[in-house]
């Protein structure tokens, strides 16, 4: 290999380790970083057996979750914690999808 080849290739090599290296625990490569929060509303299910949820800033949030059974909680109010998740707003009508990671229930029952 030529002198040259191998400078090349050592460079491309130490850019190649040294963007691998994560040297913050706060930094995720590739990753959207969102933070946690809290929404507050009545949790239904629609016609397309989605849980629905609109929030007090009348957001419609479609809430899930692998962690929380959220059918026991349908038809109360409830918080929600966890992250929303980033929608597309090509036509306008997409609901954002709300990742559940904790409940903590408000009242027994929706208030009309």
């Amino acid at each position: 290999m030529k002198p040259t080849s191998c400078f090349y290739m050592a460079v491309l090599l130490t850019s190649m380790l040294g963007s691998a290296q994560n040297t913050s625990k706060h930094e995720k490569p590739n990753d959207l970083v969102h933070e946690s929060i809290n929404i507050t509303g009545c949790l239904t299910k629609n016609s397309l057996k989605e849980f629905e949820l609109v929030d007090q800033d009348a957001i419609d949030n479609l809430p899930y979750s692998a962690v929380v059974d959220l059918d026991q909680y349908v038809g109360k109010t409830v918080t929600l914690l966890g992250r929303r998740a980033a929608t597309q707003h090509d036509t306008g009508h997409e609901k954002p999808h709300f990742q559940v990671s904790k409940v903590q229930v408000v009242s027994d029952q929706c208030q009309k």
